[in-house]
């Protein structure tokens, strides 16, 4: 990614926890019918293109996902903590193999911070039953925004290292 697309990242990670901890549960909802609405454009791409089994078979997982989205949050939870996990097992992984370090310490913690938060949140995710769910939301945003300023500051001070 160039540093325009890597700035616009960070700041949509940013709005990603502003929106978890201003809308908390209900973003997983509003979530889910934003991704129901993209599978309908997409299937409609497709029969326009004259793609009618792939159209048919995204228009109706739009359609389950925006009717029974609301009612799936907690299958929801589970699997983004999975996929959150699994990515920054696999980013931090990454960097211990290839035994990544920065002759300054700041940028060192900047390159593992950002899958240690992965793993974070995915586990805050994985076991928010241990909690009200409104609080492990809360947490997860704060440290999405941090992850997001995280992003910020490394496509920043990439030029500098």
């Amino acid at each position: 990614m160039n540093k325009t697309e890597r700035i616009i990242a960070a700041v949509a990670t940013m709005a990603f926890g502003v929106l978890l901890i201003v809308l908390q549960g209900k973003f997983i909802g509003l979530l889910m019918t934003v991704a129901g609405i993209c599978l309908i454009v997409w299937g409609v791409l497709d029969f326009l293109h004259h793609l009618i089994p792939p159209a048919v078979i995204k228009i109706v997982a739009a359609v389950l996902i925006i009717v029974c989205g609301w009612a799936l949050v907690e299958a929801v939870l589970y699997i983004a903590a999975a996929l959150l996990l699994i990515a920054g097992i696999l980013m931090l992984y990454d960097k211990i193999k290839k035994r990544v370090c920065c002759d300054n310490w700041y940028f060192t913690v900047l390159e593992y911070a950002v899958p240690a938060l992965f793993i974070l949140i995915g586990l805050l995710l994985l076991f928010h039953q241990a909690a009200t769910l409104e609080v492990i939301f809360v947490i997860c945003g704060i440290l999405t925004i941090i992850d997001g300023g995280l992003l910020l500051a490394d496509a920043f001070l990439e030029d500098m290292e």
